[in-house]
């Protein structure tokens, strides 16, 4: 490895805020996100409720999981990968979407869906986040 290739796989939160694709969601907003999700989806009355949030927190973890195998995969290996890269994140989207409707079909607040967004990365972002906090809990 060449001098000053380690930058590439030397992450830093800095880096991660000056990110050229943009749509960045900070530590303080997935808070605040997170911490509405949750309210929502305790308030809620449904009795299959907690399966469907075990799901998606499942759902993250593999997201975040196959994202983090990413920074040391060569190019083959994304090639191969992308595919099952790309319906991991879906599933976590329609899992999202899937907690949201049924926080609004009980009239409660999932102004958390729309502060979050439809931009993939920044859910992607936003799933790795929650994995970093149900990783953190559980320990």
């Amino acid at each position: 490895m060449a001098e000053g290739d380690t930058k590439n796989i030397m992450n830093t939160y800095e880096a991660y805020l000056k990110h050229e694709a943009g749509n960045i969601i900070t530590i303080e907003e997935c808070m605040q996100i997170y911490s509405k999700l949750v309210e929502s989806i305790s308030l809620c009355k449904l009795e299959d409720k907690d399966e469907f949030w075990k799901e998606f927190i499942d759902r993250a973890a593999r997201y975040t999981y196959i994202r983090n195998q990413w920074e040391t995969m060569s190019t083959e290996e994304k090639m191969d990968a992308d595919d099952g890269r790309t319906q991991a994140h879906n599933v976590v989207i329609t899992s999202l979407n899937t907690l949201a409707r049924i926080v609004e079909n009980e009239g409660g607040d999932a102004s958390w869906r729309s502060q979050l967004g439809d931009y993939r990365k920044r859910i992607g972002d936003f799933a790795c986040f929650v994995s970093y906090i149900t990783g953190i809990c559980n320990r």
